[in-house]
């Protein structure tokens, strides 16, 4: 007969062998200091910028491994106003997706105030599926007792567990992050969002863990992309013994594969952003703005021919070849091989 972690004698004291994570977690930790540092060499605008993004994504792809595919234009203008990145007031789009950021801006800004039994229960609500407007069950029962899903252990776990998440250890913050996440998964407090409500929770200790509400990147987004072993990990934790050295392992390098394509990510936009500096005082038309973007997107390389300028552009090859010249005197481009139609560019 299957047994579950949570029937195993010692639970829910989790165990790791700390030795089999020391190398990643200080890969882990040496990347969060090196984004860190990167984060401070951005100009304001250009972190309100990637701190939207990165916000909106996380709420976006949290969501997708949910079963919920929100509106990315709405979670972007929720995002914007609740952490008031410049955007101006607009009428709410969508009121479910409004709630929805609320949940994940209470956790970026809030990193420092205590996890309660009752800011669960709002993040419960704040997660509802219904976009339209409810009646919310009490957080409360009539005996006083936490409306977490309807057997009894659970209430009991629910306050252990947040006795725990309150109280300083001596456990890198980090591995805390990893640790809550899959035991507030195996406890599974209410019938629906409990994975969401632990990839909060994981944002809320790792913003912590970061000392900083400047978070650009989204460990929901990378637990997306390997979502399959996600629910591998998962599905064994479930049914494992309460040493958890193999989930924190996964764990921790997924967190150190997002935070190398962030940094990535980051070191390509602060080339680009002294690219413009450089740049500023050189005359360009729309069409070579547009193009040199495109260019630092890294979209289509190899590809950068005259014909493929006039293409996105809608101009004529004459013109493209114009813009291309133009572009190859001013030092902004350089040919990258020769062979007539074929000679492609890239950004020099």
């Amino acid at each position: 007969m299957e047994m579950y972690i949570q029937q195993q004698q010692g639970w829910p004291y989790l165990t790791w062998n700390f030795k089999e994570l020391s190398y990643v977690l200080g890969e882990v930790r040496n990347r969060q200091g090196r984004l860190a540092g990167k984060v401070n060499l951005l100009g304001s605008d250009l972190k309100k910028e990637l701190l939207l993004k990165s916000a909106a994504f996380d709420v976006i792809k949290s969501a997708e491994l949910g079963g919920r595919i929100l509106d990315e234009k709405a979670v972007f203008l929720s995002v914007a106003q609740q952490l008031k990145l410049g955007a101006r007031r607009q009428p709410v789009i969508d009121s479910a997706v409004d709630r929805m950021v609320g949940v994940a801006v209470d956790a970026l800004l809030n990193f420092n105030q205590p996890v309660t039994e009752q800011r669960f229960l709002d993040w419960k609500k704040g997660l509802s599926a219904s976009g339209e407007e409810v009646e919310y069950r009490l957080p409360y029962g009539s005996n006083g007792i936490p409306c977490f899903r309807n057997f009894s252990p659970v209430p009991g776990e629910m306050k252990h567990f947040v006795q725990w998440l309150n109280t300083a250890h001596a456990t890198d913050p980090v591995v805390k992050a990893g640790v809550a996440h899959l035991r507030l998964r195996l406890i599974r407090p209410f019938d629906t969002d409990n994975g969401r409500i632990a990839r909060t929770l994981t944002d809320l200790l790792l913003t912590r863990a970061d000392r900083s509400p400047q978070r650009l990147y989204s460990l929901s987004a990378q637990i997306c992309k390997q979502r399959d072993v996600y629910n591998r990990m998962m599905k064994k934790a479930r049914n494992g013994s309460l040493d958890i050295t193999e989930w924190l392992t996964w764990f921790l390098y997924c967190l150190e594969t997002e935070l190398i394509e962030t940094e990535k990510s980051l070191t390509r936009v602060l080339e680009k952003s002294k690219f413009w500096e450089k740049y500023r005082l050189i005359r360009l038309n729309e069409r070579q703005v547009k193009m040199i973007n495109l260019l630092w997107e890294g979209k289509d390389e190899g590809r950068w021919t005259s014909s493929y300028w006039a293409n996105i552009t809608l101009c004529s090859p004459d013109t493209a070849l114009r813009d291309i010249q133009d572009l190859i005197r001013k030092n902004v481009l350089r040919r990258k091989q020769s062979g007539g139609r074929s000679t492609s560019y890239a950004l020099n």
